[in-house]
């Protein structure tokens, strides 16, 4: 009788993939690691104390969200995105996001609105100093409004654009002001209290055409920066 084949990763080896995919995914969430960054196999095992094969199964995890593209013979890098994959981004974004503070206007609980004003009140009290705190909880507001709606595959789907957002504004924004507005957030919760679909949607809608509008598509910017100091502080 043939032997069982034995898992390439054993338990153990899944949750150091898992680990090193939340770093990497925080710090481009957090608009800390831009487009064009190099992500070194050798030096991300090395600050983990893993093999290169962990690491490139957690690249491999990143690549399938678009988020780390392969060079040939060059390794993995942070995605970049042109200006017309930007604006597709945000088009989607738009077209489901709509959809999901539409719906929460209708289910959400008061609980919900207690947790979703708790967490304004930390984007608000967010040292102005730490621009990758602040992004990073602006993208988990839309996050946490899209799991309370119900859809779990549109919450899935609203990650990834997240994500693919962040790296549009890392390219190209010029952080003069947020990208995402504290008082726009407290426009759609407004909105969500008053269960008003109508108006959670377009509140929604009009949140995202101001951080477009706020992001310079046309010109990337181009910042080298430390990959061991960013994941260091997500590790």
């Amino acid at each position: 009788m043939a032997k069982a084949a034995k898992p390439a990763l054993d338990e153990k080896s899944g949750s150091r993939i898992d680990a090193i995919y939340q770093a990497l995914f925080k710090a481009i969430l957090a608009q800390e690691l831009l487009p064009g960054t190099k992500l070194s196999e050798v030096a991300i095992g090395e600050l983990f104390s893993v093999s290169r094969t962990i690491v490139r199964a957690a690249l491999n995890r990143l690549h399938t969200e678009s988020l780390v593209e392969f060079r040939q013979n060059r390794g993995a890098f942070v995605a970049s995105t042109t200006p017309d994959e930007a604006r597709q981004v945000f088009e989607a974004r738009n077209a489901i996001e709509r959809e999901i503070f539409r719906k929460l206007a209708t289910v959400i609980t008061d609980k919900q609105i207690a947790q979703l004003e708790q967490h304004l009140e930390e984007e608000h009290n967010v040292d102005s100093h730490d621009h990758a705190r602040a992004i990073f909880l602006s993208g988990e507001f839309h996050l946490l409004a899209a799991h309370m709606s119900g859809n779990e595959v549109l919450a899935g789907f609203l990650k990834s654009l997240i994500s693919r957002t962040s790296l549009i504004l890392a390219q190209h924004s010029t952080h003069v002001e947020s990208d995402c507005s504290v008082d726009e957030h407290a426009d759609v919760l407004r909105a969500l209290r008053a269960r008003d679909p109508d108006a959670a949607g377009q509140a929604i809608v009009d949140h995202l055409r101001q951080v477009f509008e706020r992001a310079n598509i046309a010109s990337p910017r181009r910042v080298e920066r430390d990959i061991g100091a960013i994941l260091a502080r997500y590790a």
